[in-house]
Protein backbone atom coordinates (compact mmCIF):
# COMPACT_ATOMS: atom_id res chain seq x y z
CA UNK A 1 0.00 0.00 0.00
CA UNK A 2 1.46 3.71 -0.49
CA UNK A 3 -0.11 6.45 0.74
CA UNK A 4 -1.17 10.17 -0.12
CA UNK A 5 -2.12 13.12 1.98
CA UNK A 6 -4.25 15.87 2.15
CA UNK A 7 -4.05 18.90 4.66
CA UNK A 8 -7.59 19.26 7.04
CA UNK A 9 -8.84 20.41 9.93
CA UNK A 10 -8.85 19.49 13.75
CA UNK A 11 -11.99 17.01 13.43
CA UNK A 12 -12.13 13.75 12.20
CA UNK A 13 -12.69 13.19 8.38
CA UNK A 14 -13.22 9.48 8.83
CA UNK A 15 -14.87 7.69 11.63
CA UNK A 16 -13.32 4.75 10.93
CA UNK A 17 -9.70 5.79 10.67
CA UNK A 18 -6.05 5.62 12.99
CA UNK A 19 -5.60 8.62 14.29
CA UNK A 20 -1.99 9.39 15.39
CA UNK A 21 -0.50 12.52 17.19
CA UNK A 22 2.92 12.86 16.95
CA UNK A 23 5.70 15.45 18.30
CA UNK A 24 9.12 15.83 19.18
CA UNK A 25 11.83 18.46 20.80
CA UNK A 26 10.09 18.83 23.94
CA UNK A 27 13.30 18.96 25.69
CA UNK A 28 12.01 19.11 29.14
CA UNK A 29 8.72 20.72 28.37
CA UNK A 30 10.60 24.06 26.96
CA UNK A 31 8.67 24.02 24.03
CA UNK A 32 5.73 22.21 25.31
CA UNK A 33 2.62 24.67 25.27
CA UNK A 34 -0.06 23.32 27.88
CA UNK A 35 -2.88 25.67 26.27
CA UNK A 36 -4.57 23.42 23.89
CA UNK A 37 -2.77 20.26 24.57
CA UNK A 38 -5.94 17.91 25.41
CA UNK A 39 -7.78 18.99 22.51
CA UNK A 40 -4.87 17.96 20.45
CA UNK A 41 -4.66 14.85 22.59
CA UNK A 42 -8.29 14.15 22.34
CA UNK A 43 -9.37 11.13 20.12
CA UNK A 44 -5.98 9.50 19.73
CA UNK A 45 -5.54 6.38 19.37
CA UNK A 46 -1.33 6.65 19.19
CA UNK A 47 0.71 9.20 20.11
CA UNK A 48 4.47 8.65 18.52
CA UNK A 49 7.35 10.78 20.57
CA UNK A 50 10.08 11.64 17.92
CA UNK A 51 12.69 11.94 20.47
CA UNK A 52 14.64 15.38 22.59
CA UNK A 53 11.50 15.10 24.98
CA UNK A 54 14.36 15.92 27.51
CA UNK A 55 17.18 17.86 27.41
CA UNK A 56 20.94 16.10 28.97
CA UNK A 57 19.92 13.18 28.75
CA UNK A 58 17.53 14.05 32.36
CA UNK A 59 15.57 11.54 32.97
CA UNK A 60 13.07 13.21 35.66
CA UNK A 61 12.50 15.83 32.73
CA UNK A 62 11.24 13.22 30.66
CA UNK A 63 9.11 12.42 33.47
CA UNK A 64 7.59 16.09 33.51
CA UNK A 65 6.75 15.78 29.43
CA UNK A 66 4.90 12.15 30.19
CA UNK A 67 3.00 13.69 33.45
CA UNK A 68 1.60 16.82 31.30
CA UNK A 69 0.52 14.01 28.85
CA UNK A 70 -0.79 11.39 31.14
CA UNK A 71 -3.15 14.17 33.30
CA UNK A 72 -5.04 14.68 29.96
CA UNK A 73 -4.87 11.55 28.28
CA UNK A 74 -3.79 7.94 28.47
CA UNK A 75 -3.49 7.39 24.78
CA UNK A 76 -0.91 4.34 23.82
CA UNK A 77 2.95 6.15 23.85
CA UNK A 78 5.49 4.73 21.52
CA UNK A 79 8.85 6.62 21.82
CA UNK A 80 12.44 6.73 20.33
CA UNK A 81 15.66 8.53 21.20
CA UNK A 82 16.73 11.55 20.27
CA UNK A 83 20.41 12.80 20.39
CA UNK A 84 19.13 14.18 24.10
CA UNK A 85 18.45 11.21 25.31
CA UNK A 86 21.87 9.61 25.55
CA UNK A 87 22.86 6.46 24.65
CA UNK A 88 24.31 5.12 27.65
CA UNK A 89 20.89 5.95 29.51
CA UNK A 90 18.77 4.42 27.60
CA UNK A 91 17.69 1.30 29.50
CA UNK A 92 17.48 3.60 32.42
CA UNK A 93 14.63 5.43 30.29
CA UNK A 94 13.21 2.45 29.84
CA UNK A 95 13.40 1.07 33.26
CA UNK A 96 11.62 4.26 34.54
CA UNK A 97 8.62 4.94 32.14
CA UNK A 98 6.03 2.67 31.07
CA UNK A 99 5.58 3.27 27.39
CA UNK A 100 7.08 1.65 24.59
CA UNK A 101 10.38 2.58 23.51
CA UNK A 102 12.23 1.68 19.96
CA UNK A 103 15.87 1.80 19.21
CA UNK A 104 16.64 0.41 15.82
CA UNK A 105 13.42 -1.75 16.74
CA UNK A 106 10.05 -2.07 15.31
CA UNK A 107 6.46 -2.79 17.53
CA UNK A 108 3.20 -3.71 16.26
CA UNK A 109 0.58 -1.62 17.33
CA UNK A 110 -3.57 -3.09 17.12
CA UNK A 111 -6.06 -0.48 16.56
CA UNK A 112 -9.57 -1.48 16.04
CA UNK A 113 -9.07 -4.23 13.22
CA UNK A 114 -5.63 -2.76 11.90
CA UNK A 115 -2.43 -3.49 12.78
CA UNK A 116 0.01 -0.27 12.69
CA UNK A 117 3.35 -1.44 12.61
CA UNK A 118 5.81 1.82 14.12
CA UNK A 119 9.74 1.06 13.19
CA UNK A 120 11.60 3.16 15.47
CA UNK A 121 15.18 4.45 15.18
CA UNK A 122 17.22 7.54 16.35
CA UNK A 123 18.53 8.22 12.67
CA UNK A 124 21.01 8.18 10.32
CA UNK A 125 23.42 11.69 10.11
CA UNK A 126 25.00 11.86 6.50
CA UNK A 127 27.92 13.49 8.48
CA UNK A 128 28.67 12.65 12.00
CA UNK A 129 28.75 15.89 14.12
CA UNK A 130 31.86 17.16 15.69
CA UNK A 131 31.45 15.21 19.09
CA UNK A 132 30.31 12.68 17.45
CA UNK A 133 33.30 12.30 15.26
CA UNK A 134 35.65 12.68 17.94
CA UNK A 135 33.58 10.58 20.65
CA UNK A 136 31.96 7.98 19.06
CA UNK A 137 34.47 5.44 17.41
CA UNK A 138 33.36 3.56 14.28
CA UNK A 139 30.49 6.46 14.05
CA UNK A 140 30.37 6.25 10.17
CA UNK A 141 29.94 2.21 10.08
CA UNK A 142 27.34 2.71 12.74
CA UNK A 143 25.09 5.30 11.00
CA UNK A 144 26.08 2.86 7.74
CA UNK A 145 24.69 -0.02 9.01
CA UNK A 146 21.86 1.64 10.43
CA UNK A 147 20.29 2.32 6.90
CA UNK A 148 20.51 -1.40 6.25
CA UNK A 149 18.70 -2.47 9.90
CA UNK A 150 16.04 0.43 9.11
CA UNK A 151 15.36 -0.88 5.56
CA UNK A 152 15.06 -4.32 6.52
CA UNK A 153 12.33 -3.34 9.64
CA UNK A 154 10.29 -1.20 6.85
CA UNK A 155 8.57 -4.94 5.97
CA UNK A 156 4.94 -4.29 5.13
CA UNK A 157 4.03 -7.97 5.20
CA UNK A 158 1.50 -8.55 8.39
CA UNK A 159 0.59 -5.06 8.80
CA UNK A 160 -2.18 -2.62 7.83
CA UNK A 161 -0.20 0.87 8.47
CA UNK A 162 3.63 1.30 8.34
CA UNK A 163 5.20 4.40 10.16
CA UNK A 164 8.77 5.16 10.45
CA UNK A 165 9.45 7.21 13.34
CA UNK A 166 12.71 9.00 14.04
CA UNK A 167 14.54 11.81 15.41
CA UNK A 168 17.36 13.07 12.64
CA UNK A 169 15.02 13.84 9.38
CA UNK A 170 14.93 10.95 6.87
CA UNK A 171 15.57 13.80 3.94
CA UNK A 172 16.59 16.86 3.22
CA UNK A 173 13.76 18.63 2.28
CA UNK A 174 12.26 19.04 5.55
CA UNK A 175 15.63 20.78 6.37
CA UNK A 176 14.99 24.23 4.65
CA UNK A 177 14.88 26.89 7.42
CA UNK A 178 17.98 25.65 9.09
CA UNK A 179 21.62 26.44 7.81
CA UNK A 180 22.45 24.62 4.38
CA UNK A 181 25.46 23.68 5.35
CA UNK A 182 24.45 21.80 8.50
CA UNK A 183 22.07 19.93 6.60
CA UNK A 184 24.55 16.69 6.37
CA UNK A 185 24.61 16.88 10.73
CA UNK A 186 20.97 16.90 10.52
CA UNK A 187 19.78 14.16 8.62
CA UNK A 188 20.38 11.91 5.93
CA UNK A 189 19.64 11.73 2.35
CA UNK A 190 21.00 7.96 2.23
CA UNK A 191 17.44 7.48 3.93
CA UNK A 192 15.73 8.88 0.96
CA UNK A 193 16.44 5.32 -1.14
CA UNK A 194 15.15 3.54 1.59
CA UNK A 195 11.45 5.42 1.74
CA UNK A 196 11.38 4.79 -1.88
CA UNK A 197 12.41 1.39 -1.49
CA UNK A 198 9.93 0.02 1.29
CA UNK A 199 7.32 3.00 0.50
CA UNK A 200 5.93 3.58 4.36
CA UNK A 201 3.12 5.66 4.95
CA UNK A 202 4.42 8.25 6.55
CA UNK A 203 7.97 9.41 7.74
CA UNK A 204 7.85 11.16 10.39
CA UNK A 205 11.44 12.62 12.32
CA UNK A 206 11.55 16.22 14.67
CA UNK A 207 15.27 17.60 15.49
CA UNK A 208 14.80 20.44 12.80
CA UNK A 209 13.44 23.22 15.02
CA UNK A 210 13.75 26.07 11.95
CA UNK A 211 13.26 23.24 9.29
CA UNK A 212 10.08 22.85 6.93
CA UNK A 213 6.39 21.16 8.24
CA UNK A 214 6.48 18.28 5.76
CA UNK A 215 8.24 17.61 2.27
CA UNK A 216 7.39 14.14 -0.17
CA UNK A 217 10.10 12.26 -1.27
CA UNK A 218 10.11 11.42 -4.98
CA UNK A 219 12.34 9.77 -7.48
CA UNK A 220 13.13 12.53 -10.14
CA UNK A 221 11.28 12.20 -13.64
CA UNK A 222 13.87 11.22 -16.15
CA UNK A 223 11.82 12.08 -19.53
CA UNK A 224 8.38 13.93 -20.43
CA UNK A 225 6.34 10.32 -19.72
CA UNK A 226 8.14 9.29 -17.09
CA UNK A 227 5.55 9.61 -13.93
CA UNK A 228 8.15 9.83 -11.14
CA UNK A 229 7.17 6.49 -9.83
CA UNK A 230 6.52 6.35 -6.05
CA UNK A 231 6.21 9.15 -3.63
CA UNK A 232 6.31 9.58 0.49
CA UNK A 233 5.10 11.99 2.94
CA UNK A 234 7.73 13.34 5.19
CA UNK A 235 6.96 15.06 8.40
CA UNK A 236 8.67 17.08 10.86
CA UNK A 237 6.96 17.27 14.22
CA UNK A 238 9.32 19.34 16.28
CA UNK A 239 7.59 21.55 18.30
CA UNK A 240 9.36 24.45 17.99
CA UNK A 241 8.22 24.30 14.66
CA UNK A 242 4.75 22.93 15.04
CA UNK A 243 3.80 24.85 18.02
CA UNK A 244 2.04 21.99 19.36
CA UNK A 245 1.03 18.08 18.53
CA UNK A 246 0.45 16.91 14.88
CA UNK A 247 -2.27 14.72 14.23
CA UNK A 248 -2.75 12.42 11.27
CA UNK A 249 -5.24 10.33 10.23
CA UNK A 250 -5.25 7.47 7.72
CA UNK A 251 -7.70 5.44 5.91
CA UNK A 252 -6.75 2.16 5.14
CA UNK A 253 -7.45 0.63 2.07
CA UNK A 254 -6.04 -0.49 -1.24
CA UNK A 255 -3.96 2.72 -1.21
CA UNK A 256 -3.68 4.41 2.30
CA UNK A 257 -5.20 8.16 3.06
CA UNK A 258 -2.67 10.02 4.96
CA UNK A 259 -4.28 13.23 6.04
CA UNK A 260 -3.01 16.02 8.27
CA UNK A 261 -5.51 17.51 11.04
CA UNK A 262 -5.23 21.19 12.05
Amino acid sequence: MGGHSSHGRMERYDSDAVLIGAMGDAHGGRFLRLEGLQRQLEGLDLLLLAGDITDSSNIDAFGTVLKAIRKRSSVPIVAIFGNDEYEQDRDSFRETYDITFLDDERADINIGEHTVRIVGTTGVLDRPTWWQRNNVPGIYEKYRKRVEVVADLLDREGCDVLILLSHYATTYLTLHGERERAFPEMGSRAMEAVLLEKRPDISIHAHAHNGSKYAVVSRKRRSPDDEGGPAVLVWNVSLPLNKGVTRFEISVGEVNDVRVLH
